[in-house]
């Protein structure tokens, strides 16, 4: 039965073997007719893998399209959320990098494109640092009226976010508002994490975000418009010459006792150092008040004017 066999088999063997090529021929070709490989695109939302944790991640590449080559019969069911891009932060840390995208892509799907291709990735360590805490003052109390004495529960609050951000920071303010008081009041003043140049960052928290506050008001204190005199310390940068220092308000209103007041010309900043200044620069700066001495608000602005020295000496032998 075996002899039969193989001798049926190896009858017209070239003859079947044709016919058998032939018959897979025919088969891819009706295969590729009713289902072709074709090409389409989706777009998809790049995810992070193996990101450090504390860090603030930003990237400039939300999402991407993916194009894919498959049989026609994928796409009948396929969706964009079946497809994944992502970049792989394995060993990053602070900084920025330029980041390749990958994808992964459904059983019978083939990747021909993806665009674009990179991100732009930048890591910001999240970190905490103590500021100090200044109150400003504002509006008035009621006639005859005026602050004797403000008192705050914390002097100094912690503050976090983004390293590049944190380190912008020079202090958080809180604003105290009189608005007629006519006694001694009390209130939470919320905070808020300021740069050296006066700009407020929202992006930062504090920690906490309030402060208790307590004013004191006086009746019968006089009142003296004096000068604001800005202390000044160090040496310009090297190959800059310091040719103006200006306080705004250059002057201000100081209440106290009479006799104290009677000898009070000036208050000083706090003392300011020109070392690290720019050629172009301005400080807020608390004032240093005398025993006994208030104000309606101690900070003000000082700025400052470099030059380099040879345009100095240009106009001086002018």
């Amino acid at each position: 039965m075996i002899t039969r066999l193989k001798a049926l088999f190896r009858r017209n063997l070239p003859a079947k073997i044709i016919a058998f090529i032939v018959a897979i021929i025919l088969w891819l070709f009706v295969m590729n007719e009713q289902n072709p490989q074709i090409e389409g695109t989706f777009t998809v939302p790049v995810d992070m893998v193996n990101a450090l944790e504390g860090y603030k991640i930003t990237q400039n590449v939300k999402n991407v399209k993916i194009k894919v080559r498959g049989a026609r019969s994928l796409f009948v069911s396929a969706e964009a959320s079946d497809f994944k891009a992502y970049i792989d932060l394995t060993g990053y840390n602070s900084g920025d990098y330029e980041t390749k995208i990958q994808a992964v892509l459904p059983q019978g799907f083939e990747l021909v494109d993806i665009q674009p291709a990179s991100t732009a990735v930048n890591l910001d360590k999240i970190i905490q640092r103590e500021v100090h805490i200044d109150l400003i003052v504002t509006g008035t109390a009621s006639p005859g009226l005026t602050v004797d004495k403000i008192s705050q529960s914390m002097n100094t609050v912690l503050i976090e976010g983004p390293e590049s951000r944190v380190n912008e920071i020079d202090r958080a303010v809180g604003y105290v508002g009189l608005a007629g008081n006519h006694e001694d009041f009390s209130l939470q003043v919320p905070l808020t994490a300021i740069t050296s140049d006066g700009k407020a960052l929202d992006d930062i928290t504090i920690l906490p975000r309030t402060v208790r506050v307590s004013v004191q008001l006086a009746r019968g204190l006089a009142r003296k418009i004096v000068s604001v005199h800005p202390v000044v310390g160090g040496v310009p940068p090297e190959g800059f010459v310091l040719v103006q220092v200006q306080a705004d308000p250059a002057k201000i209103e100081a209440a106290g006792d009479a006799t104290v007041l009677a000898k009070l010309t000036a208050i000083d900043t706090e003392p300011l150092s020109l070392t690290d200044l720019k050629q172009s620069d301005k400080r807020t700066v608390q004032l240093v008040l005398p025993d006994g001495v208030t104000v309606s608000n101690r900070e003000v602005v000082v700025t400052f004017e470099l030059k380099p020295k040879e345009a100095v000496k240009e106009k001086g032998s002018s």
